[in-house]
């Protein structure tokens, strides 16, 4: 799996696929996925995240939270108000879940920018999904179309940053628990590959605080 599958870029060319960011496995093994599905839920789809918030959409879909994304309880849907994801020239009502079918790997949401350049077809996504390490997914994700960048650190956390060689996409991954954090963003436009990779790093960056460690 390359990173050109795993940021989906279908994205740059206005399409966006939550499909395709499903494949973002993190290694988990498709066994793992096909385990969650099975697991009942006698009261309907789980609405709430692990400290009693809403999600900001009703989830069609049990299985949203599973044993491929459990590793951590951060929930990216529920970790900003609006008005922080509007400092940030994100459309807080454009969000979505980032899952289009039951019992995915990741678990996220979806939002579009509302200012800057093609923000009508420029994206943020913030993802969970099991991994053991960022080394294991260096290894795991590199390719030809992956520039994998010095890793930063951001509140003393170490923080991956990777870009697509096509210069629309960037992402950054943050280890949580035993689950990756991944902001991704990917931009339309007259927009240099260094800005798409500072907007995911900001949106890293306004979020890690609530990753546990």
């Amino acid at each position: 799996m390359t990173l050109a599958v795993r940021l989906g870029r279908s994205l740059v060319v206005g399409i966006f696929s939550a499909a395709v960011l499903s494949s973002c496995t993190h290694g988990v093994p498709e066994t793992k996925v096909e385990e969650a599905r099975s697991l009942a839920t006698p009261t309907g789809p789980r609405q709430l995240d692990d400290d009693g918030q809403r999600l900001p959409f009703d989830t069609r879909h049990p299985h949203r939270w599973n044993s491929a994304n459990s590793g951590t309880r951060y929930e990216p849907c529920t970790a900003m108000r609006a008005d922080e994801l509007e400092k940030l020239g994100v459309d807080p009502a454009s969000v979505r879940d980032a899952a289009g079918t039951d019992g995915q790997t990741l678990r996220g949401c979806i939002w579009n920018y509302s200012t800057g350049e093609g923000s009508k077809q420029s994206r943020v996504s913030q993802i969970v999904g099991n991994s053991p390490s960022l080394a294991a997914d260096k290894a795991l994700n590199s390719g030809p179309s992956d520039i994998w960048l010095a890793d930063r650190a951001i509140e003393d956390r170490v923080v991956g940053l990777v870009r697509a060689s096509d210069g629309y996409s960037c992402a950054t991954y943050v280890q949580s628990g035993r689950a990756a954090v991944d902001t991704i963003v990917s931009v339309v436009g007259k927009v240099s590959p260094s800005e798409i990779c500072d907007r995911a790093l900001e949106f890293t960056r306004a979020t890690i605080s609530k990753m546990p460690l």
